[in-house]
Protein backbone atom coordinates (compact mmCIF):
# COMPACT_ATOMS: atom_id res chain seq x y z
CA UNK A 1 0.00 0.00 0.00
CA UNK A 2 3.06 2.30 0.95
CA UNK A 3 4.46 1.58 -2.49
CA UNK A 4 1.43 2.53 -4.42
CA UNK A 5 1.02 5.96 -2.47
CA UNK A 6 4.74 6.32 -3.63
CA UNK A 7 4.33 6.00 -6.92
CA UNK A 8 1.04 7.79 -6.59
CA UNK A 9 3.06 10.66 -5.90
CA UNK A 10 5.77 10.62 -7.61
CA UNK A 11 3.37 10.20 -10.62
CA UNK A 12 1.72 13.42 -9.80
CA UNK A 13 4.74 15.44 -9.08
CA UNK A 14 6.31 14.09 -12.31
CA UNK A 15 2.29 15.32 -13.89
CA UNK A 16 3.28 18.50 -12.59
CA UNK A 17 6.53 19.69 -13.40
CA UNK A 18 6.04 18.45 -17.19
CA UNK A 19 3.08 20.21 -18.15
CA UNK A 20 2.47 19.63 -21.47
CA UNK A 21 1.08 22.12 -24.45
CA UNK A 22 -1.92 20.77 -25.91
CA UNK A 23 -3.51 23.00 -28.65
CA UNK A 24 -6.54 20.75 -28.70
CA UNK A 25 -9.81 21.45 -30.16
CA UNK A 26 -11.45 23.19 -27.16
CA UNK A 27 -8.39 25.35 -26.97
CA UNK A 28 -8.50 26.66 -30.11
CA UNK A 29 -12.74 27.00 -29.97
CA UNK A 30 -11.78 29.31 -26.82
CA UNK A 31 -8.76 31.43 -28.85
CA UNK A 32 -11.16 32.00 -31.77
CA UNK A 33 -13.76 33.48 -28.90
CA UNK A 34 -11.27 35.24 -28.04
CA UNK A 35 -10.18 36.83 -31.00
CA UNK A 36 -14.03 37.74 -31.94
CA UNK A 37 -14.20 39.49 -28.23
CA UNK A 38 -16.24 36.61 -26.62
CA UNK A 39 -14.42 36.30 -23.60
CA UNK A 40 -17.04 34.97 -21.43
CA UNK A 41 -17.74 32.31 -23.73
CA UNK A 42 -13.74 31.69 -24.09
CA UNK A 43 -13.33 31.70 -20.04
CA UNK A 44 -15.75 28.70 -20.21
CA UNK A 45 -14.25 26.21 -22.47
CA UNK A 46 -11.07 27.35 -20.73
CA UNK A 47 -12.37 26.64 -17.27
CA UNK A 48 -13.60 23.47 -18.70
CA UNK A 49 -10.02 22.65 -20.20
CA UNK A 50 -8.02 22.86 -16.98
CA UNK A 51 -11.21 20.78 -15.15
CA UNK A 52 -10.59 17.99 -17.97
CA UNK A 53 -7.18 18.37 -18.63
CA UNK A 54 -5.25 19.92 -15.67
CA UNK A 55 -1.54 18.92 -17.02
CA UNK A 56 -2.53 21.43 -20.55
CA UNK A 57 -0.59 24.66 -19.94
CA UNK A 58 -2.50 26.48 -23.07
CA UNK A 59 -5.17 27.68 -21.10
CA UNK A 60 -2.67 29.74 -18.83
CA UNK A 61 -1.39 31.33 -22.38
CA UNK A 62 -5.14 31.78 -23.86
CA UNK A 63 -6.19 33.21 -20.14
CA UNK A 64 -3.07 36.31 -20.90
CA UNK A 65 -4.54 36.60 -24.31
CA UNK A 66 -7.90 37.78 -22.13
CA UNK A 67 -6.50 40.11 -20.59
CA UNK A 68 -4.35 42.12 -23.52
CA UNK A 69 -7.27 42.62 -25.28
CA UNK A 70 -9.70 43.56 -22.10
CA UNK A 71 -6.87 46.13 -21.01
CA UNK A 72 -5.70 47.11 -24.82
CA UNK A 73 -9.22 47.83 -25.77
CA UNK A 74 -10.81 49.00 -22.80
CA UNK A 75 -8.02 50.87 -21.39
CA UNK A 76 -9.64 50.52 -17.69
CA UNK A 77 -7.21 51.79 -14.58
CA UNK A 78 -9.22 50.08 -11.96
CA UNK A 79 -8.82 46.73 -14.32
CA UNK A 80 -4.96 47.24 -15.10
CA UNK A 81 -4.65 47.53 -11.38
CA UNK A 82 -6.55 44.17 -10.91
CA UNK A 83 -4.99 42.32 -13.69
CA UNK A 84 -1.31 43.27 -13.47
CA UNK A 85 -0.68 40.58 -10.51
CA UNK A 86 -0.90 38.22 -13.42
CA UNK A 87 1.86 38.41 -15.94
CA UNK A 88 4.16 36.95 -13.26
CA UNK A 89 2.13 34.13 -11.79
CA UNK A 90 1.43 33.09 -15.43
CA UNK A 91 4.75 33.06 -16.31
CA UNK A 92 5.77 30.77 -13.85
CA UNK A 93 3.09 28.49 -14.82
CA UNK A 94 4.69 28.19 -18.44
CA UNK A 95 8.14 28.04 -17.27
CA UNK A 96 7.02 24.60 -16.02
CA UNK A 97 5.75 23.04 -19.39
CA UNK A 98 7.29 21.19 -21.53
CA UNK A 99 10.55 22.42 -22.47
CA UNK A 100 10.60 20.45 -25.82
CA UNK A 101 7.54 21.95 -27.22
CA UNK A 102 7.62 25.17 -29.48
CA UNK A 103 4.87 26.79 -27.58
CA UNK A 104 6.84 26.24 -24.50
CA UNK A 105 9.62 29.65 -25.44
CA UNK A 106 6.79 31.50 -27.69
CA UNK A 107 4.11 31.34 -25.06
CA UNK A 108 6.66 32.84 -22.46
CA UNK A 109 7.52 35.42 -25.16
CA UNK A 110 4.20 36.37 -26.39
CA UNK A 111 2.88 37.16 -22.87
CA UNK A 112 6.40 39.68 -22.28
CA UNK A 113 5.64 41.17 -25.95
CA UNK A 114 1.42 41.37 -25.00
CA UNK A 115 2.73 43.05 -21.48
CA UNK A 116 5.34 45.06 -22.74
CA UNK A 117 2.04 46.73 -25.67
CA UNK A 118 -0.05 46.95 -22.20
CA UNK A 119 2.76 48.91 -20.42
CA UNK A 120 2.97 51.40 -23.43
CA UNK A 121 -0.62 51.86 -23.22
CA UNK A 122 -0.09 52.83 -19.70
CA UNK A 123 2.73 55.07 -19.64
CA UNK A 124 4.70 52.61 -18.44
CA UNK A 125 7.75 52.73 -21.11
CA UNK A 126 10.70 51.38 -19.05
CA UNK A 127 8.81 48.49 -17.65
CA UNK A 128 8.14 47.90 -22.01
CA UNK A 129 11.52 48.25 -23.05
CA UNK A 130 13.00 45.19 -20.79
CA UNK A 131 9.53 43.22 -22.09
CA UNK A 132 9.90 43.75 -25.80
CA UNK A 133 13.98 42.31 -24.90
CA UNK A 134 12.80 39.43 -23.36
CA UNK A 135 10.02 38.46 -26.21
CA UNK A 136 12.49 39.18 -28.81
CA UNK A 137 15.66 37.00 -27.07
CA UNK A 138 12.66 34.36 -26.25
CA UNK A 139 11.25 34.18 -30.13
CA UNK A 140 14.87 34.50 -31.19
CA UNK A 141 15.66 31.30 -29.73
CA UNK A 142 12.47 29.39 -30.34
CA UNK A 143 13.07 29.96 -34.11
CA UNK A 144 16.34 28.47 -34.22
CA UNK A 145 14.97 25.45 -32.39
CA UNK A 146 11.78 25.00 -34.17
CA UNK A 147 12.07 26.74 -37.24
CA UNK A 148 8.57 26.16 -39.24
CA UNK A 149 5.98 27.02 -35.58
CA UNK A 150 4.35 29.73 -37.50
CA UNK A 151 2.82 31.70 -34.16
CA UNK A 152 6.86 32.33 -34.13
CA UNK A 153 6.89 33.96 -37.22
CA UNK A 154 3.82 36.00 -36.43
CA UNK A 155 5.50 37.83 -33.31
CA UNK A 156 8.84 37.86 -35.14
CA UNK A 157 7.56 39.30 -37.82
CA UNK A 158 5.90 42.33 -35.83
CA UNK A 159 8.83 43.01 -33.82
CA UNK A 160 10.87 43.35 -36.89
CA UNK A 161 8.56 46.07 -38.12
CA UNK A 162 8.22 48.08 -35.49
CA UNK A 163 12.19 48.08 -34.74
CA UNK A 164 12.88 49.04 -38.45
CA UNK A 165 11.05 52.30 -37.56
CA UNK A 166 12.92 53.24 -33.95
CA UNK A 167 14.27 56.99 -34.34
CA UNK A 168 17.91 56.83 -34.72
CA UNK A 169 18.03 58.61 -30.90
CA UNK A 170 16.86 55.35 -29.19
CA UNK A 171 18.99 53.26 -32.23
CA UNK A 172 21.32 53.27 -29.17
CA UNK A 173 19.27 51.35 -26.82
CA UNK A 174 17.96 48.74 -29.32
CA UNK A 175 21.56 48.24 -30.12
CA UNK A 176 22.65 47.29 -27.17
CA UNK A 177 19.76 44.65 -26.32
CA UNK A 178 21.05 42.92 -30.01
CA UNK A 179 17.66 43.50 -31.58
CA UNK A 180 17.49 44.27 -35.07
CA UNK A 181 15.31 44.39 -37.83
CA UNK A 182 13.49 46.03 -40.87
CA UNK A 183 9.77 46.85 -41.97
CA UNK A 184 10.03 45.24 -45.54
CA UNK A 185 11.59 41.42 -43.59
CA UNK A 186 8.33 42.33 -40.71
CA UNK A 187 5.89 42.69 -43.22
CA UNK A 188 7.41 39.50 -45.53
CA UNK A 189 7.55 37.77 -42.90
CA UNK A 190 3.64 38.47 -42.18
CA UNK A 191 2.18 38.21 -45.24
CA UNK A 192 3.84 34.71 -44.99
CA UNK A 193 1.79 33.96 -41.70
CA UNK A 194 -1.73 35.39 -43.25
CA UNK A 195 -0.56 32.84 -46.54
CA UNK A 196 -0.17 30.06 -44.78
CA UNK A 197 -2.75 30.49 -42.10
CA UNK A 198 -4.99 30.58 -45.29
CA UNK A 199 -3.83 27.30 -46.96
CA UNK A 200 -2.49 25.06 -43.69
CA UNK A 201 -5.69 23.74 -41.92
CA UNK A 202 -3.64 23.77 -38.73
CA UNK A 203 -2.53 26.87 -38.62
CA UNK A 204 -6.18 28.29 -40.24
CA UNK A 205 -6.79 29.72 -36.56
CA UNK A 206 -3.93 32.41 -37.18
CA UNK A 207 -5.86 34.50 -40.10
CA UNK A 208 -7.42 36.89 -38.06
CA UNK A 209 -5.22 37.68 -35.54
CA UNK A 210 -1.92 37.78 -38.17
CA UNK A 211 -4.47 39.96 -41.00
CA UNK A 212 -5.23 42.64 -37.71
CA UNK A 213 -1.62 42.91 -37.31
CA UNK A 214 -0.55 43.03 -40.76
CA UNK A 215 -2.95 45.93 -41.53
CA UNK A 216 -1.59 48.11 -38.39
CA UNK A 217 1.93 47.79 -40.58
CA UNK A 218 1.08 48.15 -43.85
CA UNK A 219 -1.06 51.50 -42.87
CA UNK A 220 1.09 53.01 -39.83
CA UNK A 221 4.46 51.76 -40.93
CA UNK A 222 4.79 50.20 -44.50
CA UNK A 223 2.75 52.53 -46.29
CA UNK A 224 3.08 50.37 -49.63
CA UNK A 225 0.29 51.43 -51.38
CA UNK A 226 -0.07 47.92 -53.55
CA UNK A 227 -0.07 45.93 -50.59
CA UNK A 228 -2.60 48.26 -49.19
CA UNK A 229 -4.79 47.69 -51.89
CA UNK A 230 -3.82 43.59 -51.75
CA UNK A 231 -4.92 43.45 -48.31
CA UNK A 232 -7.67 45.63 -48.54
CA UNK A 233 -9.17 43.53 -51.34
CA UNK A 234 -8.53 40.10 -48.73
CA UNK A 235 -10.37 42.33 -45.97
CA UNK A 236 -13.76 43.66 -47.37
CA UNK A 237 -14.86 40.04 -48.61
CA UNK A 238 -14.56 38.84 -45.03
CA UNK A 239 -17.75 38.74 -42.77
CA UNK A 240 -18.15 41.61 -40.34
CA UNK A 241 -18.85 40.13 -37.35
CA UNK A 242 -15.48 40.08 -35.69
CA UNK A 243 -14.59 43.68 -34.38
CA UNK A 244 -11.12 43.66 -34.59
CA UNK A 245 -11.19 43.02 -38.85
CA UNK A 246 -14.01 45.50 -38.67
CA UNK A 247 -11.50 47.60 -37.59
CA UNK A 248 -9.05 46.92 -39.76
CA UNK A 249 -10.98 47.11 -43.12
CA UNK A 250 -12.45 50.38 -41.89
CA UNK A 251 -9.90 52.11 -41.19
CA UNK A 252 -8.06 51.25 -44.57
CA UNK A 253 -10.64 52.29 -46.59
CA UNK A 254 -10.74 56.03 -44.56
CA UNK A 255 -7.29 55.95 -45.51
CA UNK A 256 -7.34 55.26 -49.04
CA UNK A 257 -10.51 57.77 -49.22
CA UNK A 258 -13.65 54.87 -49.54
CA UNK A 259 -15.14 56.64 -46.59
CA UNK A 260 -18.39 55.36 -48.04
CA UNK A 261 -17.17 52.07 -47.39
CA UNK A 262 -15.78 52.60 -44.11
CA UNK A 263 -19.18 54.07 -43.11
CA UNK A 264 -21.05 50.96 -44.31
CA UNK A 265 -18.70 48.39 -42.69
CA UNK A 266 -19.23 49.96 -39.20
CA UNK A 267 -22.96 50.62 -39.68
CA UNK A 268 -23.18 46.89 -40.33
CA UNK A 269 -21.35 45.63 -37.72
CA UNK A 270 -22.62 42.56 -36.19
CA UNK A 271 -22.45 43.43 -32.39
CA UNK A 272 -23.43 41.14 -29.77
CA UNK A 273 -23.93 41.48 -25.41
CA UNK A 274 -21.21 38.23 -25.33
CA UNK A 275 -19.07 40.67 -27.06
CA UNK A 276 -16.33 42.92 -25.03
CA UNK A 277 -17.62 46.82 -26.35
CA UNK A 278 -14.88 47.92 -28.53
CA UNK A 279 -16.39 51.69 -28.31
CA UNK A 280 -13.34 53.04 -30.85
CA UNK A 281 -15.58 51.64 -33.43
CA UNK A 282 -18.02 54.37 -32.49
CA UNK A 283 -15.86 56.96 -32.76
CA UNK A 284 -14.19 55.82 -35.38
CA UNK A 285 -18.01 55.88 -36.74
CA UNK A 286 -18.34 59.18 -35.61
CA UNK A 287 -15.27 60.36 -37.67
CA UNK A 288 -16.19 58.79 -40.55
CA UNK A 289 -19.27 60.69 -40.82
CA UNK A 290 -17.92 63.94 -39.79
CA UNK A 291 -15.84 63.89 -42.86
CA UNK A 292 -18.80 63.13 -45.10
CA UNK A 293 -20.34 66.10 -42.84
CA UNK A 294 -23.28 63.79 -42.00
CA UNK A 295 -25.72 65.35 -39.14
CA UNK A 296 -25.42 62.67 -37.08
CA UNK A 297 -21.75 61.95 -36.23
CA UNK A 298 -22.19 63.52 -32.97
CA UNK A 299 -24.09 60.45 -31.71
CA UNK A 300 -21.61 58.25 -32.26
CA UNK A 301 -19.02 60.69 -30.79
CA UNK A 302 -20.87 60.81 -27.88
CA UNK A 303 -21.13 57.15 -27.36
CA UNK A 304 -17.34 56.80 -27.33
CA UNK A 305 -16.90 59.53 -24.70
CA UNK A 306 -19.82 58.43 -22.49
CA UNK A 307 -18.46 54.77 -22.38
CA UNK A 308 -14.98 53.93 -22.47
CA UNK A 309 -13.07 54.10 -19.51
CA UNK A 310 -9.67 54.71 -20.91
CA UNK A 311 -8.24 58.19 -21.26
CA UNK A 312 -6.64 57.39 -25.04
CA UNK A 313 -8.60 59.88 -28.08
CA UNK A 314 -11.00 61.40 -25.63
CA UNK A 315 -9.33 64.39 -26.22
CA UNK A 316 -9.71 63.67 -30.19
CA UNK A 317 -13.12 63.52 -29.81
CA UNK A 318 -14.11 66.53 -27.48
CA UNK A 319 -12.43 68.11 -30.43
CA UNK A 320 -14.29 66.72 -32.92
CA UNK A 321 -17.70 66.84 -31.22
CA UNK A 322 -16.44 70.65 -31.37
CA UNK A 323 -15.95 70.48 -35.03
CA UNK A 324 -19.50 69.36 -35.40
CA UNK A 325 -20.68 72.26 -33.28
CA UNK A 326 -19.17 74.64 -35.76
CA UNK A 327 -20.69 72.80 -38.99
CA UNK A 328 -24.50 73.14 -37.11
CA UNK A 329 -22.96 77.16 -36.38
CA UNK A 330 -23.28 76.49 -32.61
CA UNK A 331 -20.19 78.36 -31.20
CA UNK A 332 -21.06 78.17 -28.04
CA UNK A 333 -21.35 74.16 -27.91
CA UNK A 334 -18.20 74.60 -29.66
CA UNK A 335 -16.37 76.64 -26.88
CA UNK A 336 -17.86 74.10 -24.29
CA UNK A 337 -16.45 70.94 -26.36
CA UNK A 338 -12.62 72.48 -26.66
CA UNK A 339 -13.12 72.95 -22.54
CA UNK A 340 -13.36 69.42 -22.12
CA UNK A 341 -10.50 68.97 -24.39
CA UNK A 342 -8.19 70.31 -21.69
CA UNK A 343 -9.89 68.87 -18.98
CA UNK A 344 -10.86 65.57 -20.08
CA UNK A 345 -8.34 62.62 -21.32
CA UNK A 346 -4.79 62.52 -21.95
CA UNK A 347 -2.37 64.28 -24.56
CA UNK A 348 -0.17 60.43 -25.24
CA UNK A 349 -1.50 60.20 -28.81
CA UNK A 350 -0.81 62.62 -32.08
CA UNK A 351 -4.02 62.90 -32.11
CA UNK A 352 -4.62 64.07 -28.63
CA UNK A 353 -1.78 66.34 -28.93
CA UNK A 354 -3.37 68.32 -31.27
CA UNK A 355 -6.60 68.96 -29.58
CA UNK A 356 -4.48 70.23 -26.63
CA UNK A 357 -3.00 72.61 -28.56
CA UNK A 358 -6.19 73.88 -30.51
CA UNK A 359 -7.90 74.03 -26.62
CA UNK A 360 -4.96 76.03 -25.54
CA UNK A 361 -4.69 78.40 -28.68
CA UNK A 362 -8.17 78.75 -28.24
CA UNK A 363 -8.67 79.00 -32.14
CA UNK A 364 -11.45 78.02 -33.72
CA UNK A 365 -11.04 76.86 -37.24
CA UNK A 366 -11.34 78.26 -40.14
CA UNK A 367 -15.06 77.44 -40.96
CA UNK A 368 -14.05 76.63 -45.02
CA UNK A 369 -10.83 74.92 -44.49
CA UNK A 370 -12.44 72.90 -41.51
CA UNK A 371 -15.05 71.61 -44.10
CA UNK A 372 -11.85 71.14 -46.85
CA UNK A 373 -10.24 69.00 -44.28
CA UNK A 374 -13.04 66.69 -43.38
CA UNK A 375 -14.05 66.14 -47.05
CA UNK A 376 -10.69 65.54 -47.63
CA UNK A 377 -10.13 63.20 -44.83
CA UNK A 378 -13.17 61.22 -46.31
CA UNK A 379 -11.82 61.45 -49.73
CA UNK A 380 -14.46 63.67 -51.17
CA UNK A 381 -11.72 65.58 -52.89
CA UNK A 382 -13.60 67.32 -55.61
CA UNK A 383 -15.99 69.14 -52.65
CA UNK A 384 -12.96 70.01 -50.63
CA UNK A 385 -11.30 71.74 -53.62
CA UNK A 386 -14.42 73.23 -54.60
CA UNK A 387 -14.66 74.84 -50.94
CA UNK A 388 -11.26 76.05 -51.03
CA UNK A 389 -10.95 77.60 -54.94
CA UNK A 390 -14.43 78.57 -55.74
CA UNK A 391 -16.16 79.70 -52.49
CA UNK A 392 -12.89 80.98 -50.68
CA UNK A 393 -11.00 84.02 -51.39
CA UNK A 394 -7.73 85.89 -49.65
CA UNK A 395 -9.71 87.72 -47.34
CA UNK A 396 -11.09 84.02 -45.84
CA UNK A 397 -7.49 83.17 -44.94
CA UNK A 398 -5.52 85.66 -42.99
CA UNK A 399 -3.43 84.57 -39.98
CA UNK A 400 -0.49 83.08 -40.30
CA UNK A 401 -2.13 79.33 -39.24
CA UNK A 402 -4.74 79.86 -42.23
CA UNK A 403 -2.59 80.65 -44.88
CA UNK A 404 -0.52 76.93 -44.11
CA UNK A 405 -3.36 75.14 -43.54
CA UNK A 406 -4.48 76.68 -47.00
CA UNK A 407 -1.63 75.91 -48.80
CA UNK A 408 -1.06 72.37 -47.42
CA UNK A 409 -4.32 71.40 -47.74
CA UNK A 410 -4.39 72.17 -51.28
CA UNK A 411 -1.03 69.93 -51.69
CA UNK A 412 -2.59 67.30 -49.73
CA UNK A 413 -6.00 67.15 -51.96
CA UNK A 414 -3.67 67.24 -55.17
CA UNK A 415 -1.14 64.60 -53.94
CA UNK A 416 -4.05 62.11 -52.68
CA UNK A 417 -6.25 62.90 -55.61
CA UNK A 418 -3.44 61.40 -58.09
CA UNK A 419 -1.99 64.65 -59.42
CA UNK A 420 0.82 64.67 -57.14
CA UNK A 421 2.95 67.02 -60.03
CA UNK A 422 0.50 69.71 -59.05
CA UNK A 423 1.05 68.92 -55.04
CA UNK A 424 4.56 69.81 -55.10
CA UNK A 425 4.31 73.58 -55.47
CA UNK A 426 2.03 73.83 -52.81
CA UNK A 427 4.34 71.59 -50.49
CA UNK A 428 6.63 73.44 -51.04
CA UNK A 429 5.39 76.69 -50.36
CA UNK A 430 3.84 75.67 -47.15
CA UNK A 431 7.43 74.63 -46.32
CA UNK A 432 9.23 77.92 -47.44
CA UNK A 433 6.64 79.84 -45.17
CA UNK A 434 6.14 77.46 -42.06
CA UNK A 435 9.76 76.46 -41.59
CA UNK A 436 9.54 78.22 -38.12
CA UNK A 437 6.02 77.71 -37.21
CA UNK A 438 5.13 75.25 -34.28
CA UNK A 439 2.27 73.92 -36.63
CA UNK A 440 2.50 70.92 -38.60
CA UNK A 441 1.78 71.88 -41.97
CA UNK A 442 5.52 72.41 -42.87
CA UNK A 443 6.68 69.19 -41.41
CA UNK A 444 4.07 66.70 -42.75
CA UNK A 445 4.45 68.68 -46.07
CA UNK A 446 8.12 67.51 -46.13
CA UNK A 447 7.27 63.95 -45.22
CA UNK A 448 4.53 63.95 -48.05
CA UNK A 449 7.23 65.23 -50.58
CA UNK A 450 9.61 62.33 -49.20
CA UNK A 451 6.93 59.75 -50.31
CA UNK A 452 6.29 61.58 -53.72
CA UNK A 453 9.68 61.41 -54.63
CA UNK A 454 10.22 57.76 -53.31
CA UNK A 455 7.42 56.77 -55.56
CA UNK A 456 9.13 58.48 -58.49
CA UNK A 457 12.54 56.75 -57.27
CA UNK A 458 14.61 59.91 -57.08
CA UNK A 459 15.70 58.51 -54.20
CA UNK A 460 18.00 61.68 -53.18
CA UNK A 461 15.20 64.04 -52.80
CA UNK A 462 13.31 61.06 -51.06
CA UNK A 463 16.08 60.75 -48.40
CA UNK A 464 16.16 64.81 -48.13
CA UNK A 465 12.96 65.11 -47.30
CA UNK A 466 12.78 62.71 -44.80
CA UNK A 467 15.48 63.71 -43.27
CA UNK A 468 14.05 67.23 -43.07
CA UNK A 469 10.86 66.10 -41.12
CA UNK A 470 12.58 65.93 -37.28
CA UNK A 471 14.35 69.49 -37.66
CA UNK A 472 10.82 71.42 -37.56
CA UNK A 473 9.23 72.71 -34.43
CA UNK A 474 5.68 71.26 -34.69
CA UNK A 475 4.17 69.66 -31.53
CA UNK A 476 1.55 68.15 -33.81
CA UNK A 477 1.73 64.81 -34.62
CA UNK A 478 5.45 65.08 -34.03
CA UNK A 479 5.96 61.41 -33.18
CA UNK A 480 4.03 60.04 -36.04
CA UNK A 481 5.33 62.03 -38.75
CA UNK A 482 8.93 61.29 -37.46
CA UNK A 483 8.41 57.59 -37.11
CA UNK A 484 6.66 57.69 -41.14
CA UNK A 485 9.96 59.20 -42.13
CA UNK A 486 11.89 56.69 -40.36
CA UNK A 487 9.95 54.42 -42.37
CA UNK A 488 10.27 56.14 -45.40
CA UNK A 489 14.21 56.16 -44.93
CA UNK A 490 14.26 52.41 -44.06
CA UNK A 491 12.29 51.60 -46.91
CA UNK A 492 14.94 53.57 -49.51
CA UNK A 493 18.03 52.39 -47.42
CA UNK A 494 20.57 50.97 -49.74
CA UNK A 495 18.81 53.01 -53.25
Amino acid sequence: MRYFSVVFIFLLFSLQSFAGFDFNANCRNAYEDIVNLKFKAAKEKLDSEKKDNPGNTIPVFLDNYIDFFTLIIGENPNDFSALQKNKDIRLRQLEKGDSKSPWFLYSQAEVNLQWAFIHVKFGEYLAAVGEINKAYKLLEDNQSKHPGFLPNMKSMGLLHAIIGTVPDNYKWAVNIMGIDGTIKQGVKELNTVVAQSQTNSEYNYLLTESLFLLSFVELNLSKDKDNIEKLYTTLKYLPGYNPLLTFAKASIAIKTSRNNDAISFLEKRAESVEQYPFYYLDLLTGEAKLNRLDMDADIYIKKYIDNFKGASYIKSAYQKLGWFSLLVGDYDEYRKNLSSVLSKGNDIADEDKQAQKEAENGEAPNLKLLKARLLFDGGYYLQALTILVKEGNAKDFTTEKDQLEFTYRLGRIYHSWGKADDAIPYYEMTIKNGAKSTYYFAANSSLQLGLIYEEKKDYKKARNYFEMCPSFKNKEYRNSIGQKAKAGLNRIEGK
